[in-house]
């Protein structure tokens, strides 16, 4: 495009591309291997967008700018918190830009947080490059960070009986041929049915999982409808909700599960703005709200007869 010397151009889907203007080089541009996943390897850039602030790029994939930081992150994280019963453990598999632990240890009854990222390289230079994912949370001496493979955690803590109030599934999509010039991930091996039942349990009966997954929207909803049917057949109570990101181009969607054995509601049993002042330290009234937690279980009857 004539004036862009600087762009992201990223395929979003069959038949859509995504166009970003960047204000300049990339500030980083490396490449990671990771030898326990086959010597996969894994591309990792840092741009400033033109529109959306520094952000973060993962195989050709945006995943985070400062910009959609509050939308994204809050939409991940409050949902679960809002209904878990205790917020004291905390297990994030991938998260490795650091914004979900920042936001997790502001719950005033966090009293750990375990960041689990294969990447080394997203750790160390979203924490030089974007401190604003991380606001020096990796200072908190409730947050280990273990750039280790999740699935092996996963497994050890599993077998181990280790259990977390809230398991946090901030990972990159799987492979996708269609949309990514790397059609595998490091995190294929995480979205199976059988990598469900092991994240299911190591958590609490009443505690929560979440995870982001991928678009759901008209137009490409096949992903998301199957990694939730996997989720049914791990999890009691099953929920799905989405926002719409610019970066993305699309809606993103996550799910929220848990094995609670009473009724499971998305909507808490106090209004959400007095839920959060009980339990929540930070200030995010300029981005949460009741009346935007609806809105993110509010889906679109076409979509919503699809779940069922």
């Amino acid at each position: 495009m004539t004036g862009w010397p600087h762009m992201h151009v990223e395929m979003v889907g069959p038949g859509r591309t995504l166009l970003l203007k960047l204000r300049g080089p990339w500030a980083f541009d490396g490449e990671e291997r990771f030898p326990t996943l086959g010597d996969m390897r894994a591309r990792v850039q840092i741009g400033d967008f033109e529109e959306l602030g520094r952000g973060l790029v993962i195989n050709g994939t945006v995943q985070l700018t400062e910009v959609i930081d509050p939308v994204y992150t809050t939409a991940l994280v409050f949902p679960p918190a809002l209904l878990a019963g205790s917020r004291r453990r905390w297990l994030i598999v991938g998260g490795g830009d650091g914004a979900t632990a920042r936001e997790a240890l502001r719950f005033r009854d966090t009293e750990s947080v375990r960041l689990v990222d294969i990447s080394r390289m997203v750790i160390e230079r979203t924490q030089e490059l974007i401190p604003s994912f991380w606001a020096e949370c990796q200072r908190d001496l409730r947050l280990a960070i273990d750039p280790s493979d999740a699935g092996k955690v996963l497994e050890g803590m599993a077998d181990r009986g280790e259990k977390v109030d809230i398991l946090v599934y901030d990972l990159s999509d799987a492979g996708n041929e269609e949309t990514n010039p790397f059609p595998e991930s490091s995190a294929d091996h995480l979205y199976t049915e059988e990598a469900f039942r092991v994240a299911a349990r190591c958590v609490e009966p009443g505690g929560v999982f979440v995870a982001q997954l991928a678009e759901l929207s008209p137009v490409r909803f096949g992903d998301h409808l199957r990694y939730r049917e996997a989720l049914k057949k791990v999890f009691r109570h099953v929920l799905s909700y989405r926002v719409f990101l610019e970066p993305f181009g699309y809606s993103e969607s996550f799910v929220v599960a848990s094995n609670h054995e009473g009724s499971f509601s998305h909507s808490p049993p106090e209004p959400v703005e007095s839920r959060l002042a009980r339990i929540y330290a930070g200030d995010c009234s300029a981005v949460y709200s009741s009346r935007w937690h609806e809105h993110l279980f509010a889906l679109p009857p076409s979509i919503a007869r699809r779940m069922e």
